[in-house]
């Protein structure tokens, strides 16, 4: 007799799908999410490494080459004194009056060094301009410079107070203290005129 037999192969061949071999298509899932995850890792290291704050460093350095400099400060020296204020007044301050400055050139200096201010000026005016000027005239004796400003500049009925000042310029174009007069005039000339020097000698 022949025994009846199941499906062809029934009994040695197993079913495709054997517990020992997973399907291909499952491989690839888990290989993508594998990547993911290291991609992910490395993302959030960089990220983090870039929110740090930059760390400090020291640079140190040695030259072999060394510089020597020699600064000296220049000291212009004041016009020295030459004698006592002046001042003129008038009746009623509506005549002439006059303010007087008294000084000396300082020594290795010389008139076109100096340079004088008065009120009115625009500036300081040189000493050399003054020679011959009306309202403001310089003059000089025995070494004593006498500068007088003179003018209805100086006219105030009801009252003023003038500056007259004077200086020297070295020729690296630094500038000497000042030496100043200040004349005032009481209101309505009643009372005498006044000038102040400074420094007073």
């Amino acid at each position: 007799m022949i025994r009846p037999r199941g499906p062809r192969g029934a009994e040695h061949d197993e079913p495709r799908g054997s517990e020992h071999d997973e399907p291909r298509g499952s491989e690839r899932p888990r290989r993508m999410r594998t990547r993911l995850c290291a991609a992910a890792i490395a993302l959030g290291i960089i990220a983090t490494g870039q929110l740090q704050p930059p760390q400090q460093t020291e640079a140190l350095w040695a030259d072999g080459e060394v510089g020597r400099a020699t600064f000296t400060a220049i000291s212009v020296p004041i016009p020295p004194y030459g004698g006592e204020c002046g001042i003129v007044g008038s009746l009623l301050n509506l005549g002439q009056s006059s303010l007087t400055m008294r000084w000396r050139l300082p020594a290795g200096y010389s008139l076109a060094d100096a340079r004088i201010g008065y009120t009115g000026s625009n500036g300081l005016v040189p000493a050399v301009d003054t020679l011959l000027g009306t309202g403001l005239r310089t003059t000089q004796s025995n070494g004593v410079l006498t500068t007088e400003l003179t003018g209805a500049l100086l006219n105030a009925a009801l009252g003023a107070s003038r500056s007259l000042s004077v200086l020297v310029v070295h020729p690296s174009g630094w500038t000497s203290p000042t030496r100043t007069v200040v004349g005032d005039w009481p209101l309505l000339g009643v009372g005498a005129a006044t000038c102040t020097m400074t420094p007073a000698t």
